[in-house]
């Protein structure tokens, strides 16, 4: 299938505008943004640096932190974990464990009795049976939970910073 004229002429005019813009680039970066070393927030942090947050964050379980680097930065994250060493749970995994999961689960069965492996005390005799209290005829009232209240509606901004008047439709 050969290419028709068109089609060459507007290869060519992706092809320089992609150089142009290639070539561009850096002196327009430089002119927004300046010189890293006057921006702090923008500037080089060693590999070390940045090993030595994370691990402290791994440690201290700031699981809140980690996620926000996660989302702002991905690449670097993973760079920063695989470093470190540390493993991801793929894609729709379950949570990993609570860590006080096993001291519930101890209280919780301590509570319940015996593990099903043990042999349980045989019960006792029918007519040493303590009769159950009487129950209430009235059932105890379920509270509701309070109305939310509605969200206040977004306030726009014009271009002069001030809020917009409401347009009063739709």
């Amino acid at each position: 299938m050969a290419t028709s004229p068109k089609q060459n002429e507007v290869l060519q005019l992706k092809n320089d505008i992609a150089s142009e813009i290639s070539r561009d680039a850096p002196n327009i970066a430089q002119g927004v943004f300046g010189d890293n070393a006057n921006h702090p927030d923008m500037s080089q942090v060693s590999n070390q640096q940045l090993d030595d947050l994370y691990r402290q964050k791994f440690e201290a379980n700031d699981r809140t932190w980690l996620q926000a680097e996660a989302r702002r930065d991905p690449v670097q994250f993973e760079k920063v974990t695989d470093r470190l060493g540390v493993t991801t749970p793929p894609p729709g995994s379950p949570a990993p464990p609570d860590p006080n999961a096993f001291a519930n689960a101890a209280m919780a069965s301590a509570s319940a009795g015996p593990p099903p492996g043990l042999a349980a005390a045989p019960p006792p005799p029918v007519a040493a049976m303590p009769t159950p209290p009487a129950l209430s005829a009235a059932p105890a009232p379920v509270l509701a939970p309070p109305p939310v209240p509605a969200p206040a509606p977004p306030v726009i901004l014009g271009p002069n910073g001030q809020p917009l008047p409401p347009s009063g439709g739709l």
